[in-house]
């Protein structure tokens, strides 16, 4: 809806309801398949018995847009959501009987600058209901975190170049304490594991004719935590890879790509 000729109001609403009927045609409780116990402290999983479960969640969002020229100023307030799945209601472990589990929520508020060159976003998140596995492998949801940072994306032309690159610094924290599956200590404050705080990276483009051009692209993922107790560390890495692009006819187009030009050794996930 606009305000104003240049403001514009931004705003959408989300309602959906999600049932599960969960009919077990096999043994209820921590047992083998003919009933008898398990050795060393029971079975792995458990089978629960048939059970219904529903979940109806709403997500909003409210925000402005402002035009000054060719630049807009914008920011939102938005909630989602996340319901448990399946494995995570059904799928026990140890002597877990039931799952009770909420459905998780998302609450967030972002501003940011767009201009054609350059765009700018500061964000704030938190994450209520986190479902997660505790020390005596049980399906919770009493996790909590919070997530704050900022933007940057921004491209330049020159000739035949295009240079784009991008970043994202953002501190993703647990806000609660609680001993978790692996005997992990997860305490408040504590920074969410595989979670980065820098993400990066930079294009250069070069078209070398109109049928031909070539990108290069510099990827960089920083160091991170790799166990939920922030005991162990990944040191990040930069991965450079090029692609190529090269128009054959009206119908035909062929394309190259080179993964790790540089032949550096690093983890697409690190865990």
């Amino acid at each position: 809806k606009d305000f104003t000729e240049r403001t514009r109001f931004i705003h959408s609403l989300r309602l959906e309801h999600l049932a599960y009927d969960y009919d077990n045609h096999h043994l209820v409780g921590n047992t083998r398949d003919d009933g008898s116990n398990c050795g060393f402290g029971g079975c792995l999983y458990t089978r629960p018995a048939s059970r219904d479960d529903s979940f109806t969640n709403v997500g909003v969002r409210f925000g402005f847009e402002t035009d000054f020229g060719d630049d807009v100023l914008y920011g939102a307030i938005s909630t989602g959501f996340r319901p448990p799945q399946a494995s995570e209601l059904y799928r026990l472990r140890g002597g877990q009987v039931v799952a009770d589990l909420d459905s998780e929520e998302l609450s967030s508020v972002e501003v940011g600058y767009k201009t054609p060159l350059l765009q700018v976003a500061m964000f704030y998140e938190q994450t209520r209901n986190l479902i997660l596995r505790d020390a005596d492998a049980f399906n919770i949801s009493n996790g909590k975190t919070d997530t704050f940072g900022f933007e940057i994306e921004g491209s330049i032309e020159f000739g035949t170049h295009k240079l784009s690159a991008a970043t994202t610094f953002a501190r993703h924290q647990y806000a609660f304490g609680r001993l978790a599956t692996g005997r992990e200590t997860i305490e408040d404050g504590n920074e969410i594991d595989t979670a980065p705080r820098w993400l990066g990276n930079i294009r250069w483009r070069t078209d070398v004719s109109e049928s031909l051009s070539s990108e290069f692209e510099l990827s960089m993922i920083g160091e991170h935590y790799v166990n939920a107790a922030n005991t162990a560390e990944y040191d990040g890495h930069h991965v450079l890879h090029w692609r190529g692009q090269y128009q054959v006819s009206d119908n035909l187009v062929t394309y190259v790509r080179l993964v790790n030009v540089l032949d550096e050794r690093y983890a697409d996930r690190a865990d």
